[in-house]
């Protein structure tokens, strides 16, 4: 893991900063250069039940906030929903944002193997238009089929 910690921090060395401030605001900072990378808490897990989130992004608020993204050419990636077996987890992104759905296999699900399940978690993440236009080899929606990894 030291290897992988020190490898990650040469590559990002003089090209991230580290904040701790409210989304949005990092995003009022952000130019077409940048690559965002959004990985929200999923709906359902914030509040009392779960007191690692300090609160819950509001989901219309976040649609509304991508589309601004949009309009300004950001290119972002955002991982936010998903399914394990056929239990869909939070609501998906609008269609209307055109964001391209990437479907990642994660593998068995922790939950479900406590449970007596084997059942396979199925991961989401998109790609803003901005981004997906630039690699043209991406299709507009890419579903994870059981034997196949999108490479």
């Amino acid at each position: 893991m030291r290897l992988q910690i020190l490898g990650a921090s040469y590559y990002l060395k003089g090209k991230t900063v580290v904040t701790s401030l409210d989304y949005r605001d990092v995003l009022d900072q952000a130019t077409p250069d940048d690559l965002i990378y959004m990985d929200p808490p999923y709906q359902g897990v914030c509040g009392n039940r779960d007191s690692r989130y300090l609160q819950n992004v509001q989901f219309n608020e976040f649609v509304h906030t991508l589309d601004m993204l949009n309009r300004h050419y950001l290119r972002y990636l955002v991982s936010y929903d998903g399914r394990t077996g056929d239990k869909v987890h939070g609501e998906r992104l609008p269609n209307d944002l055109g964001l391209t759905l990437i479907e990642l296999y994660a593998g068995r699900s922790t939950q479900a193997t406590l449970l007596g399940r084997d059942d396979v978690t199925i991961e989401s993440l998109y790609l803003s238009p901005s981004l997906a236009d630039e690699l043209t080899h991406v299709p507009t929606v890419y579903r994870y089929t059981r034997g196949e990894q999108f490479a």
